[in-house]
């Protein structure tokens, strides 16, 4: 009876372990080259146009802090799950642990600024909201540093709590083990008061994407019922608009699985592997989806990606110096 206990034990590490690597492997398969990708798309209209839209701004900040996210959890964690232990010292484990934590806390934000900026864009025309529409677009740099700087003094305190797992593989109580690193906290109060502050501060720029997404959703329904066709410019702020809806809706989305789990380890003081395994997950998938969704979902983008594309095969297809193919993306 033990000997089948045993066994049983083992094929659910074998399994979770499995899980785990496939799961994190697909992340970074998938989201480092679309992060990428996008930031050196946007290196590229930067260079070439001299600045970027208000709205290409703020995706270039998004998928250079997913892309942080990933390298700083995706990649430990596909190493742990294939076997890989105690690569990291106590400092390395310090500047990646805040490192992933500055780029989540920047990932929402950043989304939470993206939908309030769209808010401000389909916004009517009026004295208010043109005084916005003017100063926004003007200082969005400032509102992106003073995100950066706040989320900053609200991570920087896991700084003094992480350190490399210890070799014997005992953990003290409040201890959230990563397997890569451990954060321990010196008690409930500082486990409890940590994670409740990271949970509200999460759950306002969440309550943000939600009263955004609200507000361009009735916007665009009077617009529809004023404006049976959309045309031109309205057009374009529509379809810019269902973009930011639907990245909007993925992080919530996910946010909620997320915190299901992460008030589960606030209530318990020494968490199960397999949970911080699907809460680490779900707090890294919308760093991989959401450059795929960026792309996906605008046309502009994605003509630009086959615009380079064409210009590329062009230069090195000489078979026809007398003819020019032209690619024109959508504004």
């Amino acid at each position: 009876m033990f000997e089948k206990k045993l066994l049983l034990v083992e094929m659910q590490m074998e399994v979770r372990v499995v899980l785990k690597a496939a799961g994190f492997i697909c992340l970074v398969v998938v989201g480092l080259p679309a992060n990428l990708s996008i930031l050196l798309l946007f290196c590229q209209l930067r260079l070439l146009r001299g600045c970027l839209p208000p709205n290409d701004l703020i995706l270039s900040h998004l998928a250079a802090v997913n892309f942080v996210v990933l390298l700083c959890r995706g990649i430990p964690q596909t190493m742990v799950a294939f076997g890989l232990k105690h690569f990291m010292n106590d400092w390395g484990c310090k500047l990646v642990i805040i490192a992933y934590r500055l780029g989540r806390a920047m990932s929402i934000s950043v989304t939470a600024l993206l939908g309030c900026y769209q808010s401000v864009s389909v916004a009517p025309a009026t004295p208010r909201w043109a005084t916005l529409k003017r100063w926004l677009p003007a200082h969005l740099n400032y509102v992106i540093l003073l995100l950066c700087g706040l989320n900053f003094i609200l991570t920087s305190f896991s700084f003094l709590f992480t350190q490399a797992p210890p070799n014997n593989g005992s953990l003290p109580e409040y201890t959230l083990n990563l397997e890569f690193c451990i954060v321990v906290y010196p008690g409930s109060e500082v486990y409890v008061s940590h994670g409740t502050t990271n949970t509200v501060k999460d759950v306002f720029f969440v309550a943000t994407m939600v009263l955004a997404a609200v507000y361009i959703l009735l916007v665009l329904y009077q617009h529809r019922q004023q404006v049976k066709r959309l045309q031109g410019a309205s057009r374009a702020s529509a379809a810019a608009s269902q973009a930011v809806l639907l990245l909007m809706s993925t992080y919530v989305a996910l946010f909620g699985l997320e915190n299901v789990l992460w008030g589960y380890t606030l209530s318990v003081p020494q968490v199960m592997p397999a949970i911080s395994d699907a809460r680490v997950f779900f707090a890294s998938c919308y760093s991989a989806l959401s450059p795929v969704l960026i792309i996906a979902s605008n046309r502009r983008l994605a003509g630009h990606f086959f615009c380079f594309s064409c210009d590329k095969k062009s230069t090195e297809d000489p078979s026809s110096p007398g003819k020019s193919k032209t690619c024109h993306a959508t504004e």
